[in-house]
């Protein structure tokens, strides 16, 4: 309850009220009991002065006795104000007790008691003096005879009026704190309202902004620093608002890159634990489950650690390669801090497979390019020396230097057959997006070839037929290079397909493409080379196809040809069965 601000306010009112009204009683009782103090004093002072004292003397020199001087005394009685309160006494003046008779009241006379004041009067000297602990006002006068105090002239005041008035006082002030506590009550109540609602308001709209709303501005209701404050209030969310925007949409950019990377992203803070991975790292590092890696469990066998490279301070930054079962990895690790100071580690994890197998295929292909001109360059070499030699001496025959010029010519011819196909190769890698393309009728390019290989069909007796499923439509590519890949195959199949084989060309036209097939019952082509058949310079029989004059590059030509006009190829095949060979290309229609 005492959490609440109303009633913190309404206490402080309460206890300001009682506060102000006890200091005002206290000041009110302590001044008037003063005041009452110094009238009394002063009025007795007054009465008994120094003039009428000697008179008393003189008089009790004179031998008047104490009931005479009582009735001197008395006659000032109600100069005094004697009254049921105040009594004047006429007292002893060695023992200080009161004089029988010489009394109004007997009763008190018989009870009253031998005051400071009195003692002071026995001594000689007017007792004058307020005991604030007393519960009476007394004066004590001494009278003399000659050097000896005969009587004391004594007047004590009992205070019951005074009490009266104080009691008067009290209850008036008793009054009055009641009149403020229920006026503090009320104006705490007003007070609140006027504090405790725009603060309320305030809370609320902050509770709002902590669950995101951002739409509702306080209405200022006044000028004062409460309404200066709710104005900055609103200023604050509004740009709070926009600021979050802000980050917000850094947040999702930053997310969206992230999420979409080819590169994978793993940050550790600086215990190793995983404080974020993207699709892609988990991917790489074949993780599905987060909860229990670590820096450790991913890269422990490296030799890159969390305190390297947190702590070392010439450390920046550095790279390690990893090799999983299905991947080689590059991995970039790199340190970071944020505002707060706090650390980490990030590892931004590159596939570097395709490289690798794209550097092994340059490689390969270099090679290749080279013992495959080699082979011909030794050759032609070899033979061009030996007519020479021969010419020199004048004892080659005519049958020789034909066949040794036969096989120059041949090497030759396979020479630039292969330095044709490489510049093809080159060509088609930098313009095949950009060759031109016409209208033309596929089913009619076919039949054409099947009658121009008829010659080498009929030299190893084979039989070449073309049976189209359907009518296929006109299709729009490049004529001279789709008949080069449909030459490639045809001839791929005729060379591999022994005496008597058969090789059936089909199309048909299904699903917006045209799908032509080229089904021989050839050699075949064992499983674990169909992977790598497409391949530049790959040959299955090396040997076998250098003597029936291929490169190596007529199955690579034809992939990047079909591809340029969107299409695919693929062969099946097995040994001793044959192959078939796929093309599909989409007419767009």
């Amino acid at each position: 309850m005492f959490k609440s601000l109303s009633i913190k306010i309404a206490m402080m009112f309460v206890l300001l009220t009682i506060s102000i009204i006890i200091l005002i009683g206290s000041f009110m009782t302590g001044s008037i009991d003063t005041f009452y103090d110094n009238e009394f004093k002063n009025l007795m002072s007054l009465v008994f002065s120094d003039e009428y004292v000697s008179q008393l003397n003189k008089s009790i020199d004179a031998g008047v006795e104490a009931k005479e001087l009582y009735k001197n005394i008395s006659i000032y009685s109600g100069q005094i104000g004697v009254d049921s309160f105040r009594n004047i006494y006429l007292l002893d003046g060695k023992t200080g007790k009161t004089i029988d008779k010489l009394t109004t009241n007997t009763e008190l006379a018989k009870n009253l008691e031998v005051s400071p004041n009195v003692i002071t009067a026995i001594g000689g000297k007017t007792g004058n003096e307020t005991l604030s602990s007393s519960g009476y006002m007394d004066y004590a006068v001494p009278l003399m005879d000659g050097d000896e105090v005969r009587y004391i002239i004594y007047i004590c005041d009992t205070k019951e009026e005074t009490d009266n008035v104080m009691n008067s006082i009290f209850t008036i002030m008793i009054q009055a704190l009641l009149i403020g506590l229920a006026l503090s009550v009320l104006f705490s109540i007003l007070l609140s309202k006027t504090i405790i609602l725009p603060i309320q308001s305030l809370t609320n709209k902050a509770s709002r902004l902590s669950e995101g709303d951002f739409d509702e501005m306080i209405e200022v209701r006044s000028g004062d620093e409460i309404g200066r404050l709710t104005n900055t209030f609103n200023t604050m969310a509004s740009e709070l608002q926009n600021t979050l925007k802000e980050i917000r949409s850094e947040k999702d950019k930053s997310e969206t890159v992230l999420l979409h990377m080819t590169d994978g992203v793993v940050a550790f803070n600086k215990l190793g634990e995983v404080i974020h991975i993207n699709p892609a790292a988990k991917e790489l590092l074949k993780i599905e489950d987060t909860q229990d890696i670590t820096f450790n469990s991913l890269f422990g066998d490296t030799d890159i650690s969390i305190e390297k490279v947190l702590f070392l301070p010439h450390f920046k930054s550095t790279e390690r390669r990893i090799t999983t079962d299905t991947n080689e990895l590059n991995v970039h690790f790199a340190p970071f801090k944020t505002t707060d100071n706090s650390d980490g580690l990030i590892a931004v994890i590159q596939d570097i497979t395709e490289q690798q197998r794209l550097d092994k295929a340059r490689r390969e292909f270099v090679a290749n390019v080279s013992h495959e001109l080699r082979t011909p360059l030794t050759t032609v070499k070899s033979y061009a020396e030996t007519l020479c030699d021969a010419a020199a001496d004048n004892n080659m025959d005519s049958d020789m230097f034909k066949t040794f010029l036969n096989v120059i010519n041949n090497e030759t011819d396979r020479m630039t057959r292969l330095v044709k196909d490489l510049l093809l190769l080159s060509r088609l890698d930098y313009s095949l997006k950009d060759m031109p393309k016409e209208s033309f009728d596929i089913s009619e390019m076919i039949k054409s070839l099947v009658d121009r290989l008829a010659m080498s069909t009929r030299e190893k007796k084979q039989t070449l037929i073309y049976e189209p499923t359907n009518t296929l439509p006109v299709y729009n590519g490049n004529p001279d290079r789709i008949e080069q890949v449909l030459i490639n195959i045809i001839t791929n199949a005729i060379k591999y397909t022994p005496q008597n084989g058969r090789i059936l060309i089909t199309t048909i036209y299904m699903y917006n493409s045209i799908t032509i097939k080229v089904i021989d019952n050839g050699i075949g082509i064992p499983e674990e080379n169909l992977a790598h058949i497409f391949e530049r310079f790959y040959r299955v029989d090396k040997a076998r196809s250098r003597e029936m004059g291929g490169t190596g590059l007529g199955l690579a030509i034809a992939k990047e040809i079909v591809e340029a006009h969107d299409g695919t190829i693929e062969i099946k095949s097995k040994p001793g069965i044959g192959t078939e060979v796929v093309i599909t290309l989409p007419t767009g229609n």
